[in-house]
């Protein structure tokens, strides 16, 4: 990708909003997205890259109808294209190592270190799940507490992304089968690369499909852990459908939550039978950890 011209859509948002906004920007073709806080009040800055030059018009569009007609979110957005560089070794040397609970996430151009972490392979790409964002950083803490006290067979990684949280679960429990649901084809493809670049092809299956119509996942449930990494929206629409496909006695882990929308999305799981648990608040974001009556 060297020499790629790029452009970079930038924006100040307040933070209860940047949840929403990556929504906005991933469903207008971003290939990525990264989201700042501001050192000077509380504030985020969003910027996303785009191979083609966005239409500002549409964007504002999209935004006004996500965040409401008074959101000031647009009034700042700005779309410049970026000189030639070379993206792909800029954005490998900024994704340094990270210890997530028992895991150590790191790319392809770093070695896993000698200690008793589990390694996860995780390069830059165009689906989310790098373990960076809290939100995914919170699920892999969920993850790692649950694998010291309970056992599962069967479990499901809904809106998988980068396949991240897929392939942590399938090395927490090595006997364990574990299903990856996306509806985004390039997410699919590299979730399905991930998962064969660490070694878990034969536990781990990434299919594509509309949440939980997808039809390999009826015949795989039900399941001991379902792990939903995506918005407090998505969250409650599906709580019936999770409820659903999740086995008695089974764990949700869910995430993709600012802290101040927890209870909106407990209240819509409880009203389907399941119980919160736990909960892992990290940088204003949080994992919710329920359990499905016995």
């Amino acid at each position: 990708m060297t020499d790629q011209l790029l452009w970079q859509v930038t924006l100040v948002a307040a933070p209860s909003d940047v949840a929403t906004i990556d929504a906005v920007l991933s469903d207008a073709g971003a290939q990525s997205i990264s989201s700042f806080e501001s050192e000077s009040g509380p504030s985020w800055r969003v910027n996303a890259l785009f191979a083609d030059e966005p239409d500002h018009d549409a964007l504002v569009d999209a935004l006004v109808a996500a965040l409401g007609a008074d959101t000031h979110v647009v009034d700042d957005l700005d779309i410049a294209q970026l000189e030639p560089r070379d993206w792909v070794s800029e954005n490998l040397a900024a994704f340094p190592p990270l210890a997530a609970a028992g895991f150590w996430i790191h790319g392809s151009h770093t070695d896993a270190p000698d200690n008793d972490l589990i390694p996860i392979v995780i390069d830059a790409g165009p689906a989310f799940g790098s373990g960076e964002h809290a939100t995914t950083e919170g699920c892999l803490i969920a993850i790692d507490a649950l694998a010291a006290t309970t056992t599962i067979s069967r479990a499901l990684d809904m809106g998988c992304g980068s396949g991240i949280l897929a392939i942590a679960m399938a090395k927490r429990w090595t006997d364990a089968a574990v299903l990856g649901v996306d509806n985004d084809p390039p997410s699919i493809r590299f979730a399905r690369e991930a998962v064969a670049t660490n070694g878990v092809a034969d536990q781990v299956t990434i299919v594509e499909g509309d949440g939980y119509s997808a039809p390999e996942l009826a015949s795989r449930g039900p399941y001991d852990l379902i792990a939903a990494n995506i918005l407090l929206r998505p969250l409650i629409a599906m709580a019936g459908d999770l409820a659903a496909h999740l086995a008695r006695g089974g764990t949700a882990v869910l995430s993709g939550l600012l802290v101040d929308q927890a209870d909106a999305a407990v209240v819509a799981h409880e009203e389907c039978g399941l119980v919160l648990v736990d909960r892992h608040d990290l940088r204003g974001w949080t994992a919710l950890v329920m359990k499905k009556d016995s």
